[in-house]
């Protein structure tokens, strides 16, 4: 039955629990407005999609897994950035530089929660006020997140905000998935395809550069559907937008099929490593490929790079934007 419930979770405190007719289910959790689970249902079992950490500790101490990112996604390279002419200063939490927006970004922050039933579907609007001067950005900026399920198994995470001054604002959801529904599984079986001719090119330290490289011919060239493998990334795919779809990732016994669509420019791609390996996960230790993050975003540098798009947000206008994530599943 399609339902939104409010739950205490012996570890993760309070969740949020969203129920289609078809008994997909999706976990989120008001700590940083997060995606814990997507509880997809075979034949033989219940399969949990989303690689997450095993409690709220190991939320907090690994950070990003599954949180809503903001303001900004992604690194500000030497933790500046100016808007009209004024230079504003960043934390700086990566190298020289500031990832996700430092210590006090939206990850790492408790969000308000309103639940709703409408038209068909769930969800929780997760809200939260991101003061002046915050972190070194400019501007009261009301952040709003919105995660709804529907019947035809569609995860729909909208995001919207308005300013009082020019700030910046290019948000993403770092949802991590392993469609075998054990982070112990090496990634390097499931099937990827991503509709992008260009990434935008990338320093040793991961900040772009300001151009583009062409997929054709080079790692990145997941045009059409192919194995992952060995293929390390950490990179930002320019989505074409002409498909059905911008992205799609299929379980190793292709009985799960993730497929994205987005009105955001980009999407970062992130597989795991050495970095992550041992993390106690829902379903065990992650392996060192166990997982794969798909972050749609603009562009990362764009603050810098005019030729990546724009991310400055402005009072008279409002930001919105959309991603949805269609679950396909064999029940045989």
């Amino acid at each position: 039955m399609l339902s939104v419930v409010q739950a205490q979770d012996q570890h993760f405190e309070t969740v949020y629990r969203l129920t289609n007719n078809n008994d997909l289910e999706v976990v989120l959790s008001p700590y940083g407005a997060r995606l814990l689970a997507i509880k997809v249902p075979l034949t033989e079992g219940v399969r949990d999609i989303v690689a997450s950490p095993v409690d709220l500790a190991g939320q907090k101490a690994a950070r990003y897994f599954g949180a809503t990112i903001g303001p900004v996604a992604g690194r500000i390279s030497q933790s500046y950035f100016e808007i009209d002419g004024e230079k504003f200063v960043t934390e700086t939490n990566n190298n020289e530089h500031t990832l996700h927006s430092g210590s006090n970004g939206f990850d790492n922050r408790v969000w308000l929660a309103e639940t709703y039933e409408k038209d068909g579907e769930v969800g929780v609007i997760f809200s939260l006020t991101h003061e002046d001067g915050e972190d070194g950005f400019p501007g009261k900026v009301q952040a709003k997140v919105t995660y709804s399920l529907d019947n035809a198994d569609n995860l729909t995470i909208r995001y919207d905000a308005t300013t009082d001054k020019p700030t910046l604002y290019n948000p993403t959801n770092h949802g991590y998935y392993n469609l075998t529904g054990s982070e112990s599984n090496p990634i390097n079986s499931h099937f990827l395809q991503v509709n992008a001719k260009e990434v935008a090119t990338t320093n040793p330290d991961v900040t772009t550069t300001g151009t583009k490289t062409a997929v054709e011919g080079t790692k990145f060239d997941f045009r059409e559907l192919k194995t992952i493998g060995e293929t390390q990334l950490d990179d930002p795919f320019m989505l074409t937008h002409e498909a059905d779809f911008d992205l799609v990732l299929v379980s190793p016994d292709e009985k799960v099929r993730l497929q994205i669509t987005t009105d955001a420019p980009g999407v970062v791609i992130y597989t795991t490593g050495t970095h992550e390996e041992g993390t106690l996960m829902k379903n065990g230790a992650m392996a060192v490929r166990g997982a794969i993050a798909i972050e749609t975003q603009g562009i990362p540098g764009a603050e810098k790079f005019a030729q990546y798009g724009d991310i400055t947000l402005r009072p008279e206008q409002a930001f919105h934007s959309a991603t949805t994530y269609h679950i396909d599943y064999l029940q045989v």
